[in-house]
């Protein structure tokens, strides 16, 4: 009962990407209306966000992004539902890279690569993208505390060419697909949770507040010496988007401690500062203070 149940919605969901595209945008108003006007989902936590982060604009500023977000954050799921029909080889009208030749040039020299994100824009739709490209994605995941929640997004993000990988196998999972004999990998990774409590290393400034960040994507890329990528996206309409990819470091260079983590730190809150509505603001992201919590060796 515990598979079939996750895997029943998975077909209901994919019966329903089937669904003609005015179909989908009327959901996502109806879906928006809901949301945002008549149950305010976590409405305290996104205005608190936003009003922390943009200190510098006025109540009508934040209130703009605030509406924007939830018109975005309404649209979200509909478009991983839409990619369940969609063929990643076949989306390059509604999704591609910038500039096509960095992902290319780091394929064509067999490059094993980390790619970075945060919650911003669609981060789901980075993995069609990359296997489009022609490499295979290690999905790094945090595996959520309902067994039918975890089954059922494991059921939507599996397809040919990925693997799953739970946080806490990350290291064995590149060790194992370094030394295979497989077309090149992607490691994806969504990099701008807050960690636990005990497992904070690292603080920064990030959009104006002290904020801690999960330094794995620095320290994997040393360990193995891998590239990091940084990707940033553009949304031009609903499921239409573009992807930019810049070289956040190159894996070999020597680098501070820290550094790595900071410059990814940077690069997101410019991808927020300049589309601030395409960020995740209901994400409870400020729990913990810097003064309060020593940093862990």
């Amino acid at each position: 009962m515990k598979r079939i149940l996750p895997g029943l919605t998975w077909l209901i969901l994919w019966i329903l990407s089937w669904l003609p595209g005015f179909v989908f945008h009327f959901l996502a108003m109806v879906t928006n209306f809901i949301a945002s006007g008549i149950f305010g989902y976590r409405k305290e936590v996104v205005l608190s966000n936003i009003d922390r982060s943009f200190p510098e604009l006025s109540t009508e500023e934040k209130q703009e992004i605030a509406r924007k977000f939830y018109k975005h954050f309404s649209e979200l799921f509909l478009e991983i539902i839409l990619l369940l029909r969609l063929n990643p080889n076949k989306l390059s009208s509604r999704l591609s890279f910038s500039d096509p030749e960095v992902i290319a040039g780091a394929l064509r020299a067999k490059q094993n690569i980390i790619t970075a994100t945060g919650h911003f824009g669609n981060w789901e739709w980075n993995v069609p993208l990359l296997l489009a490209s022609g490499y295979r994605v290690l999905a790094v995941y945090k595996p959520q505390s309902s067994k039918f929640s975890d089954q059922l997004m494991k059921d939507i993000r599996q397809k040919p060419g990925v693997i799953l990988v739970p946080m806490k196998d990350t290291y064995r999972v590149i060790s194992r697909e370094i030394n295979s004999s497989e077309a090149p990998f992607a490691l994806l990774l969504v990099a701008d949770q807050i960690p636990a409590r005990g497992d904070i290393r690292f603080w920064t400034t990030f959009l104006n507040q002290d904020s801690a960040f999960f330094t794995g994507t620095e320290k994997i890329s040393k360990s193995f010496n891998l590239p990091v990528y940084y990707l940033d996206q553009v949304k031009n309409r609903f499921a239409n988007y573009k992807v930019n990819m810049t070289l956040l470091h190159n894996g070999t260079s020597l680098v501070q401690k820290g550094d790595v983590t900071r410059k990814f730190a940077e690069l997101l809150e410019k991808s927020i500062r300049h589309t601030p509505y395409l960020w995740l603001w209901s994400h409870r992201r400020w729990k913990y203070h810097r003064e309060e919590l020593p940093l862990k060796a």
